[in-house]
């Protein structure tokens, strides 16, 4: 099978502008909540958001990626949407049930009890959520826009009414309410064209079972992202888990560009049946994704103290240098997201992409418990990177068995345009993050184009493009 060029340039595209906005929009609204929520209550709603997202997979339970997994195989589509809804609501109920009795269990404050009618509406969202046909139809780039728009929208709400401490709830609330709007939106997508279909009692079990590898991933990869911020606020408090949360919470912005290229490689890759055409696919998106991961990775040690005085009021000089670290982690999710997600899970290996993760997040904590007296809060950056190194590896040496050899040439052509842009920067000593940003981009991107030569021969040969060439040079 051949790589559908035209579709996939337009998914990325939309995608990647998109997300250009909508993560633009979270560096607003981090700035503008750290300088009016101060540290304390700052740190206490991103560790509240942190436990409700946790709570998420437990009702989504992995069925997105069992649908998209099941359509790929072959499967009936139509059926999906009234099984998938009812076993999310029937979870919701029971996830409410032990979120409130946890919650009275544990000292009051705690944000399953403090946040709980917030839960609920996310956990809503979660259960209306039918984003797998969008994916299996290759409807990605109407949602991306819708997307974009919701979250403008709610940076101007958090603008205009979130203005001191007391208004956390409301903030965090903000910030729900886009995810939701965009799982009613799937909803009714899903809805008009497949209908409700009569529930089968007896499938709903092999559902189940057959989600329950996905559901593991969805929930393992949520703690990879915040496990670090859980051990801040344990270990040395809220103020320092909100000082440590503002660099970490924009990595996991930066990290999010690849989410267009993920989601318009999967859609391509859910039609993928031979080895080869699965090769190519994982090889290019591979390149794509380090392609947008390797200039934040080698450039941010240049541009962190600059970034991180505009972007947070309140900063602490032990959080200095966390934000350079954690970007290493990318490196390692972009091997996960592609040879895992997009590979393993895809072509029903769930449970060896879910055995791959466990040892990397095993890994993490202890790591950082052995070694937090000694070097504070920047082992926990260390550890998030170690976890998913660790992963990294095991996963990749997994999907062989599916895509063959490690693409190296690709890694390592693209992370060498990296570390000239490194040297480049670190030779001519820049000030200001403006010119760092303008020259460090121009040798990547041309160190890239000069190291990467055939594939920009592939973008440049798309037919629209080539027409556009001709034109201009006559």
């Amino acid at each position: 099978m051949s790589i559908h060029r035209r579709r996939l340039g337009i998914s990325i595209a939309s995608g990647l502008l998109m997300e250009g906005l909508n993560k633009i929009s979270p560096l607003l609204i981090l700035y503008h909540a750290q300088k009016y929520l101060g540290l304390a209550a700052f740190g206490s709603a991103q560790f509240g958001m942190a436990w409700l997202e946790i709570m998420q997979p437990l009702v989504a339970f992995g069925y997105t990626s069992y649908a998209v997994a099941s359509i790929s195989r072959g499967h009936e589509s139509a059926p999906l949407l009234s099984h998938i809804t009812s076993l999310k609501l029937v979870q919701m109920l029971l996830v409410m049930l032990g979120a409130f009795t946890f919650g009275l269990w544990q000292n009051s404050g705690h944000p399953l009890q403090e946040y709980f009618l917030l839960l609920v509406l996310l956990l809503t969202g979660t259960v209306l959520d039918a984003s797998w046909l969008a994916l299996a139809r290759q409807k990605l780039a109407y949602f991306s826009a819708l997307g974009g728009l919701l979250r403008l929208a709610s940076l101007l709400a958090i603008f205009m009414w979130v203005r001191a401490p007391e208004d956390k709830q409301l903030f965090m609330l903000l910030q729900i309410i886009p995810s939701v709007l965009m799982a009613m939106a799937t909803a009714y997508f899903a809805w008009t064209r497949l209908g409700w279909s009569p529930i089968s009692k007896t499938s709903l079990p092999a559902i189940v079972r057959f989600a329950l590898p996905f559901a593991g991933i969805s929930l393992l990869m949520a703690v990879y992202d915040r496990f670090d911020l859980f051990l801040m606020e344990r270990w040395f408090g809220l103020e320092a888990a909100g000082a440590y949360a503002g660099p970490a919470k924009v990595v996991q912005s930066l990290a999010a560009l690849g989410t267009s290229v993920v989601a318009a490689f999967s859609a391509e890759m859910v039609q993928v049946k031979d080895r080869d055409s699965l090769a190519r696919h994982t090889a290019l998106s591979l390149w794509c994704m380090l392609a947008i991961a390797t200039p934040i990775v080698f450039g941010s040690p240049f541009v962190e103290t600059e970034i991180m005085g505009l972007l947070f009021t309140h900063e602490s000089a032990a959080a200095h240098g966390i934000f350079s670290w954690l970007t290493l982690g990318i490196i390692g999710q972009v091997f996960i997201t592609v040879f895992g997600l997009q590979v393993l899970q895809l072509k029903g290996e769930p449970w060896r992409l879910f055995l791959c993760l466990l040892p990397g997040l095993a890994l993490g904590p202890m790591f950082a418990w052995f070694l937090r007296n000694t070097y504070g809060w920047q082992v926990m950056a260390w550890a998030a990177v170690a976890s998913k190194g660790l992963a990294a590896l095991l996963v990749v040496n997994a999907a062989r068995s599916f895509v063959g050899p490690v693409p190296w040439s690709p890694i390592l052509r693209t992370l060498a345009a990296g570390a000239c842009m490194a040297l480049a920067l670190y030779g001519i000593v820049l000030q200001g993050i403006i010119l760092n940003l303008i020259v460090g981009g121009i040798v990547y991107v041309s160190c890239l184009a000069l190291l990467n030569r055939q594939k920009v021969a592939w973008v440049l040969s798309h037919p629209k493009i080539a027409r556009t060439w001709r034109g201009i040079l006559g």
